[in-house]
């Protein structure tokens, strides 16, 4: 391992998971730019989510799978088309069986047992994310290490996100005028919410009405789902940001308090404060390395699969025993020395 040159090639790796799974990937992406700077290096994922690290400065190109539109995977085959290397870290047989039909060369991926076209795959990787308990942005490294032949060295631990330019900026301002808040005003952020594990509302609410009598702190709602959250704060931007004036309002946070989410890997990579709310899955695989102050019950159950997950037999106490008063004390320890 490490004897390979990418420099002068193409590279494509993919990703179709979420925010934090894009962000995990940019150390990993960052240090093979610095040791190949010649490599044209392009990541391909789905449109909900490129935002996030499309205007990173080591990745010349990303580019989306259009999901829900006609062809939408398609589409992406005059990009295929260029590559020297294909890292299919999801298994994505439509563009499998395109990448073979077409003869490009050294197409790695995920194998599937019993899967014809996992014959047709250069090399197969492991999904390895899943399987360590080490930080996924060191696993991805080591993955990408192996898959490449290269040698992805050095510290992993910084993650990079897309910053917001001045028109996305002043966008956020006007949305935190219409909650009765100036552009500099201090505030804190909430984001309970996630696709499955949401954080309890009753215990949200207590959280805001602590933080507002000891530190007459605003505290401001971020998430993207159709919840009466009125009882639980005035200052609510509930589905009024998209991706980019998230990662601005996050940016502007004095702190954030959040789910293992997006909006916990934004922070991590803005060095913005965190308590993060760990359930299903472990604080040494997701929670960024600085500044994060993780909850985490270790219930016997925990980690557990997505499957186990949306059928708890436990009604989810790994995220709803966490308690308002656990959340108040990683943030005294963080905003007394903010504020």
């Amino acid at each position: 391992m490490g004897s390979n040159d990418l420099n002068g090639k193409h590279v494509l790796i993919e990703s179709g998971g979420g925010v934090g799974d894009l962000i995990m990937f940019t150390p990993a992406l960052r240090r093979l730019k610095e040791l190949h700077p010649q490599c044209i290096l392009t990541f391909l994922t789905i449109d909900k989510t490129a935002d996030v690290i499309n205007r990173l400065p080591y990745i010349d190109k990303v580019i989306c799978i259009r999901r829900g539109r006609f062809m939408g995977r398609y589409r992406v085959l005059p990009d295929l088309v260029k590559q020297d290397y294909f890292v299919f870290t999801e298994w994505q047989p439509q563009l499998l069986f395109c990448a073979w039909l077409l003869h490009l060369p050294n197409r790695f991926s995920i194998p599937r047992t019993g899967n014809p076209l996992t014959r047709t795959l250069h090399k197969y990787i492991t999904d390895s994310v899943s399987q360590s308990p080490n930080f996924a942005a060191q696993t991805n490294a080591k993955l990408l290490s192996e898959t490449l032949e290269i040698k992805l060295d050095g510290d992993m631990t910084h993650c990079d996100v897309s910053i917001p330019d001045a028109f996305e900026k002043q966008a956020v301002d006007q949305l935190l005028h219409e909650i009765g808040l100036g552009k500099n005003d201090d505030f804190m952020a909430l984001s309970p919410f996630t696709s499955a594990d949401d954080w309890s509302l009753t215990e949200s609410k207590r959280l805001v009405q602590m933080v507002e009598k000891k530190y007459q702190l605003p505290v401001v709602l971020l998430g993207n789902k159709d919840r009466d959250v009125s009882r639980v704060s005035r200052y609510s931007l509930l589905k009024k940001t998209n991706i980019m004036q998230l990662i601005e309002v996050i940016r502007r946070a004095k702190c954030l308090v959040s789910p293992d989410s997006g909006p916990m890997h934004i922070a991590g990579a803005l060095s913005v404060p965190c308590v993060a709310l760990f359930s299903r899955d472990l604080p040494s695989r997701w929670a960024p390395k600085y500044d994060c102050y993780p909850i985490y019950l270790k219930c016997e159950c925990s980690p557990c699969s997505s499957e186990i997950f949306n059928h708890c037999p436990y009604q989810l106490k790994c995220i709803r025993d966490i308690t308002a008063e656990m959340v108040m004390e990683k943030l005294n320890v963080i905003l007394e020395k903010r504020i």
